[in-house]
């Protein structure tokens, strides 16, 4: 009897220490009340997105607190989703991804760091999924199919699922077959965790739940949560526009037009805001600027500003347009196919991106067209001398300037200082530049 006693006591031992030691194992830690939430508000994800998002974790890491990212995003650039998505999967603290409000969308790479959060949700009436690079050429739209690049996403998108415990084939679907996905259809497809209607709801449901975060179990806790937008530092809002392609389209035409008219016009101080510019430019679009594409473009400035002020037959201008050209194209720029967006938001992009150009060419073609025919108009001095004109620039004793005489733009200087605006009237002709003075007031 003693014997059974004994035997039963030990027992008992056994399964005290045995639920003890998977009390040690199934130890928690948890996260909250605090909640960072981060908006995407519809933006590209690019290298400067990328850059808020890890800032925003790196804040909530310190904190112990939840990051919530609303997913509204038409999708972006590989290499910054490929850097939110190895963040993720590295977190100390839980990611939860949010596609709200009702209507929006987390297209292509915005899906892909959807799959990739601990805990997946969607808003009622919106989508995700289409995640197949595009590119445009000639025949327009077209998906792209190289293996070569779609091989390597479709085994993160599934590899990303798999540690997460979702659906694979979606993942893969998403990006070989273009699959699109509405909130119900991807909670039963086991894409996403659950459906909420807003943040609030949101926090409510997840309240209590427990994911794998960094190999252990974290309890996540929103009881009595307190909610903090993210706010974007001064660097990060620098960087996304910077990365957005629009934007440096635009520094990059603007920069070279100011600093070739600069040179042509003599403004030299203002070469330095045109070179600014440029740079930014070529930093936004993600240029690698090699020796020999920049002494091509450098030697095509000199040529055509050759060109602006020595008469000829035009070989020297269009040997440095050439040259330009040839400089342009010799700087590597990140391809169309590294970037997945919607085809809507592509052609957004075209369509504004050929605005631009469009309308800054013309804009470069008359300023360029008018300074070359004041530059080598052949002057008819016995007619010009005496007329009266306008100055345009601040004229004086060492600072010459524009002015308009007879509707034409001509180089001028003056023995007295005369203020842009003023009326003034030519009495001399030095070379290709007028002289003039002020017209006096009786």
């Amino acid at each position: 009897m003693r014997k059974i006693n004994k035997f039963f006591t030990i027992l008992a031992l056994v399964l005290i220490l045995a639920s003890m030691g998977l009390s040690v194992v199934r130890a928690e830690r948890s996260v909250g009340p605090k909640v960072y939430v981060f908006y995407f508000e519809g933006r590209a994800i690019n290298e400067g997105l990328a850059s808020a998002v890890l800032s925003a974790l790196d804040r909530a890491e310190s904190e112990n607190a939840l990051l919530v990212l609303i997913l509204d995003t038409p999708g972006g650039e590989l290499a910054a989703t490929e850097k939110i998505i190895r963040a993720f999967l590295n977190s100390k603290v839980p990611v939860v991804g949010f596609v709200y409000p009702k209507g929006a969308a987390a297209w292509s790479a915005g899906t892909l760091i959807l799959i990739s959060c601990h805990i997946a949700a969607m808003a009622p009436g919106t989508m995700i999924g289409a995640a197949q690079p595009i590119t445009y050429g000639a025949e327009g739209f077209q998906p792209l199919n190289y293996s070569k690049i779609i091989n390597p996403i479709v085994e993160m998108a599934e590899t990303v699922s798999r540690e997460r415990g979702r659906n694979q084939t979606a993942a893969r679907l998403f990006v070989q077959r273009n699959l699109t996905l509405n909130d119900e259809e991807a909670l039963r497809s086991n894409v996403i965790d659950l459906v909420a209607e807003n943040v609030g709801d949101l926090l409510m449901k997840i309240d209590g739940m427990e994911v794998k975060v960094a190999g252990e179990v974290v309890k996540i806790n929103t009881k009595g949560f307190t909610v903090e937008k993210y706010e974007w530092s001064i660097s990060d809002i620098l960087s996304n526009a910077l990365a957005d392609p629009l934007l440096a389209n635009l520094l990059l035409m603007l920069g070279f037009y100011i600093l070739l008219l600069s040179l042509i016009t003599g403004h030299y101080p203002i070469v330095a805001v045109g070179l600014l510019l440029f740079i930014l430019g070529l930093m936004g679009l993600g240029f690698s600027i090699n020796t020999i594409s920049t002494l091509l473009i450098i030697v095509g400035v000199v040529l055509v500003v050759i060109e602006m002020v020595t008469p000829g037959f035009g070989i020297i201008g269009t040997t440095g347009i050439i040259m330009l050209a040839l400089g342009f194209l010799l700087l590597p720029i990140y391809l169309p196919q590294t970037w997945f967006v919607g085809p809507e938001f592509f052609f957004r992009f075209i369509v504004a991106g050929i605005i631009i150009v469009v309308a800054g060419s013309a804009f470069f073609a008359f300023a360029l067209y008018k300074i070359i025919k004041a530059k080598k108009a052949k002057p008819v001095i016995w007619s010009i001398i005496g007329a009266k004109g306008k100055a345009l620039d601040d004229l004086g004793p060492g600072k010459e300037g524009f002015v308009m005489v007879e509707g034409e733009y001509w180089m001028a200087f003056s023995d007295e200082e005369i203020k842009a605006g003023e009326e003034v009237v030519v009495v001399g002709k030095v070379g290709p530049k007028l002289k003039v003075k002020k017209v006096s007031r009786k």
